[in-house]
């Protein structure tokens, strides 16, 4: 209205035509875009190539939306007061900033409000248009001055004929069944600029272009409709998938997220992910795991740190700037917080209620993260216990389930299932929580009620950063493990009386009918020409190697910068491969490996067939599981797979992602007839199934009947116990044999004649040389490294037992 013409901001807005609360709508938008997201700096600064839009498709440079204010546009009343509280307000933003709605946002999102009631992210079925777009979240302020942050992040929404879900972290939980077909159009509600990676950038750029990855799903990769992470949606694109799940696909936990190659880690970090439950078919499971109520438990972190901490992470805001995003800013600056907090479906430290007496859930536990690793129980107290009992990882059932154990292990993309059940001590009500901490924290029962307090109000301050960055790897899997653990109080169960009675006391053991892309594979030999080497290189050098045999002969491998870059071996479909998982050759790498990169592998799961047992594990990692995502203490393993119905690329990769980005990235092209299985599975296991015809259980009266029983197995000369116990139960070290005698009987169990005996503390003992000579360890010496090996020695390998 009175306005000087001499802004060119104000005279831009002018000339729309818009009345007073459009006007100052379209001013409180760019000022969003211009200041929130630092677009444009508050003062000064840079003209961008960006501008908001007017409906009418009127440029607004937003270099110019500090003069809109500087000049003082004359709006009253309902005009006024948008433009004054509209960068805090609630109104939705509009265009290419996607669906996100302001505080409203920030409070659904619960940051930092610890104790809010659990809730589980909305549902939907396929067909749906997935939504990537932008949401804030806010922290709680700081200092003298007390005022909160807010800066927005990239998540999704959704929406079909029946449904519209706001963009939130997490994203909507996607249902499906086997047979079906996941029909989704991904709308990429991004905006440009989105900067190409330059010649000096280390892996971080094109922050706004997407894609959508289904991980854990068994699907094919090969043509740009189904899960192929080679498509790259730009930003105001869409692209329609239409992932077909086979109908033999098991029933279990998977989640999406993008992987778009150098912006994956700064997308799916940042809160762009969401869980795929496969529903399992009627029938699958005893009624007793399939009337359990369910939770799915999406775990998540916020790292608002602009620095690389003591572990080699990046915060979130530091991937943002490399990657030269315009997100996680703050009136004009990259927001820069200590705090790493972990987050339960979006909420800290949310609170769920749950019943007494003996009642079973089920609980989907997805860590969609893309750094640091998890170690969670539930925290002892002297009036309520918690039992956990484990069903299936990484979306697969165990070969015998369930498993009691007392701590559960997550690296970035994990994901476990459990049936848990609490009940007080006394009379309900009472409250337990589950914590992550690195080393579970000494309890006893004559413990008093000040006591656990006060070791429960230590986990409460847990919330510090120096808290999450200085903790320790602990004992058992995570000893050796470099990546550190989230130490905090993650979820408070409030234990009331039930409802009705629950006389499920006990659960029956069972096991399930398998597909026979997942047979047990663990006695099945497989021949050289389909056995490999993987070596995951140690940092800087971010990248794989493979060799064509599991120990020697040279390894090879490239940083994938580019995705045109060529596979590193070539497997043909429906066949049998064993791949050793370890870091480059030599006895310094014996310990790096999967101990410094979780190793995730598309497409198609591997089982585990030798894994060093580090102590102390809880019964968590065991030989015969199957994983899709692998990290382990001791830094390798020896893993078998089925290349099952899908040919094209293969994919595995670092599942820290922004060591994907950086070029730690690979792929196997898969040749042969689309649709080819391995015949010979029916002869491991005669109920396999290829539809849902043969899906079923058995119940099992007595518990391990598949474990491989113990036996001493020799190496060849200069290999080691992971190659001369893949066929044989994995391996257990070379276990100190406390007399002569004993040594004895074990050379003549595996038919080995010796020409003389010493004793030795060396690593590599119990053992032969050339010669004949065989050398007994001490009773005292610690056990063998399986990993271990020495040019020109035998190992005798104690395999099995697992």
């Amino acid at each position: 209205q009175a306005a000087p013409e001499s802004s060119p901001g104000v005279a831009a807005v002018h000339r729309m035509g818009l009345g007073p609360i459009q006007r100052a709508a379209m001013v409180v938008k760019c000022l969003q875009i211009a200041l929130t997201m630092g677009l444009c700096m508050p003062s000064g600064g840079q003209d961008v190539s960006d501008a908001c839009r007017s409906p009418e498709d009127t440029q607004l440079p937003c270099s110019r939306m500090k003069d809109v204010v500087a000049d003082g546009v004359p709006l009253e009343g309902e005009a006024a007061a948008l433009l004054q509280h509209g960068i805090r307000g609630s109104g939705r933003l509009g265009g290419g900033l996607g669906g996100g709605a302001g505080r409203q946002a920030a409070e659904r999102l619960g940051w930092l409000t610890a104790g809010l009631p659990f809730k589980e992210a909305a549902v939907i079925r396929s067909p749906f248009t997935l939504t990537m777009s932008t949401v804030q979240l806010c922290a709680p302020g700081r200092g003298k001055s007390g005022e909160e942050t807010c800066w927005f992040t990239r998540a999704y929404g959704a929406q079909n004929a029946d449904t519209e879900i706001a963009v939130s972290v997490p994203g909507p939980t996607i249902l499906v069944k086997p047979g079906e077909t996941l029909d989704i159009t991904l709308q990429n509600d991004l905006r440009w600029p989105d900067p190409e990676c330059g010649a000096l950038n280390l892996g971080f750029c094109r922050a706004n272009t997407t894609n959508l990855h289904t991980h854990g799903l068994h699907v094919s990769a090969q043509y740009n409709f189904q899960d192929d992470v080679f498509v790259h949606v730009m930003p105001g694109e869409h692209h329609t998938y239409k992932i077909d799940l086979p109908a033999y696909h098991m029933g279990g936990t998977h989640w999406y997220h993008p992987h778009s190659h150098h912006s994956a880690a700064v997308q799916a970090g940042g809160g762009s992910f969401g869980a795929i439950i496969v529903e399992d078919p009627k029938g699958a499971l005893p009624k007793e795991f399939e009337d359990m109520e369910e939770k799915v438990v999406m775990i998540s972190l916020i790292d608002g740190s602009l620095i690389i901490n003591a572990n080699g992470v990046f915060g979130q805001p530091l991937l943002e700037r490399m990657a030269m995003g315009h997100l996680w800013r703050s009136h004009g600056r990259s927001v820069n917080f200590p705090d790493i907090a972990v987050l339960v479906n979006g909420l800290y430290k949310p609170k769920m209620t749950i019943e007494d007496n003996n009642k079973w859930y089920r609980f989907r536990i997805v860590y969609g993260t893309v750094e640091l690793v998890l170690s969670i129980f539930p925290w002892f107290s002297k009036h309520s216990t918690c039992e956990m009992q484990l069903l299936a990882k990484d979306g697969v059932y165990l070969h015998e389930a369930p498993r009691f154990v007392d701590r559960l292990y997550f690296a970035p993309g994990n994901r476990v299932d459990i049936a848990i059940r609490c009940k007080c001590v006394g009379k309900p009500p009472c409250s337990s929580h589950l914590v992550s901490a690195a080393r579970r924290p000494e309890a006893t029962p004559d413990e008093t009620r000040a006591e656990v307090n006060r070791d429960l109000d230590a986990f409460e301050k847990l919330g510090e950063a120096e808290h999450h960055r200085a903790a320790a790897p602990g004992t058992g899997p995570l000893a050796g493990i470099e990546e550190a653990t989230c130490e905090q109080d993650l979820l408070h169960f409030h234990i009331r009386a039930p409802a009705a009675a629950h006389h499920t006391v006990s659960l029956p053991l069972f096991a399930v009918h398998r597909p026979c892309n997942l047979v047990d594979l663990r006695r099945v030999p497989v021949p050289p020409p389909n056995q490999g080497r993987i070596e995951l290189m140690n940092p800087i050098d971010f990248r794989f190697q493979y060799a064509h045999q599991l120990t020697g002969g040279e390894a090879q491998g490239w940083q994938m910068k580019s995705m045109n870059e060529g596979p590193l071996a070539r497997l043909n479909v429906g066949e049998v491969y064993q791949w050793y998982l370890r870091g480059p050759e030599g006895s310094e790498n014996d310990r790096n490996g999967i101990s410094i990169h979780p190793f995730h592998m598309h497409v198609n799961h591997f089982q585990i067939v030798s894994l060093e047992d580090l102590g102390g594990d809880s019964n968590f990692y065991k030989v015969g599981d199957w994983a899709d995502t692998l990290m382990h203490g001791s830094g390798q393993a020896m893993i078998k797979s089925q290349t099952d119905a899908f040919i094209g690329s293969q994919i595995f990769h670092c599942h820290l992602l922004d060591h994907e980005d950086a070029g730690m990235m690979a792929h196997f092209k898969v040749g042969g007839k689309e649709g080819a299985w391995w015949h010979a599975a029916r002869l491991v296991d005669p109920t396999c199934y290829r539809d849902l015809h043969g899906v079923g259980f058995k119940i099992l009266h007595h518990p391990f009947h598949l474990k491989v029983p113990p036996m001493f197995v020799p190496s060849k000369p200069g290999s080691n116990c992971h190659v001369a116990c893949a066929d044989h139960g994995g391996c257990q070290g070379s276990v100190p044999l406390g007399t002569g005698k004993e040594f004895q009987g074990v050379l003549r169990m595996m038919g080995v004649a010796c020409s003389s005996v010493t004793e030795s503390a060396d690593e590599h003992a119990p053992s032969m040389l050339h010669g004949g000579a065989c050398i007994q360890r001490k009773a005292a010496a610690a056990t063998g490294h399986c990993g271990m090996m020495a040019k020109g020695v035998i190992r005798f390998c104690r395999c099995g037992g697992m």
